[in-house]
């Protein structure tokens, strides 16, 4: 499966297989998670495992979310807002902390996909209530909740925006309709080539013309 294709089948759920989700496929999840772009390369995540069953049921009251209950593992995401505090000042550092962190679950939700795991982004909750029920250090909150499992009801991610409606050309507002057809990038440039050429030919006739 291209990188593309696995963009295109992360799934979200509603009901979970009653399958643990194997070491070796979690570590790889993890593993993407840890390598994901840092600004600055502070490194402002951690990552917090829960398989436990009541802690489970916490998280999903906290979240408001019964789904975390029925899955088999969760990662908490904890942002280091103290180290990037150091590194870009208190101004930047919920930017800088909130743009690693998304960036650290997207990657995860990628390789869990690979694996077949539809996974589950839940951001908004009481990150204070959770801190405390985790004996998370002050400077650092847990900003996501990401819940895996296996399902044999994968639900598909919402649709997006057409491109032609969200991507210009060389300005805002600027769209070359016929390019959106497919990937035809090469297609953008190629009528950019023949315009900018009718155009100096015109200016070339009218300089001659008055001269």
């Amino acid at each position: 499966m291209s990188s593309f294709e696995t963009v295109q089948n992360i799934t979200s759920f509603r009901e979970c297989n009653d399958e643990i989700i194997p070491r070796k496929v979690l570590g790889k999840v993890l593993e993407a998670g840890r390598n994901a772009p840092s600004p600055g390369n502070v490194n402002a995540i951690e990552l917090i495992v829960i398989e436990d069953d009541g802690k489970l049921e916490t998280i999903a009251d906290v979240t408001g979310d019964e789904r975390v209950s029925k899955s088999p593992t969760s990662v908490i995401v904890v942002g280091d807002f103290e180290r990037t505090q150091r590194r870009f000042g208190k101004k930047n550092s919920e930017t800088a902390t909130y743009s690693e962190t998304a960036c650290s679950i997207q990657n995860m939700r990628l390789v869990a996909a690979e694996h077949d795991l539809s996974s589950l982004w839940l951001s908004g909750f009481d990150e204070d209530i959770l801190g405390e029920i985790m004996n998370i250090p002050d400077g650092k909150r847990p900003v996501a909740v990401l819940s895996f499992c296996f399902t044999d009801n994968p639900v598909p991610l919402e649709q997006k925006f057409g491109l032609n409606e969200i991507c210009f050309y060389d300005d805002y507002g600027a769209q070359v309709g016929s390019v959106f057809d497919g990937f035809a990038w090469r297609g953008i440039r190629e009528e950019k080539r023949i315009y900018s050429k009718k155009t100096k030919g015109f200016w070339k006739k009218m300089k001659e013309f008055f001269d």
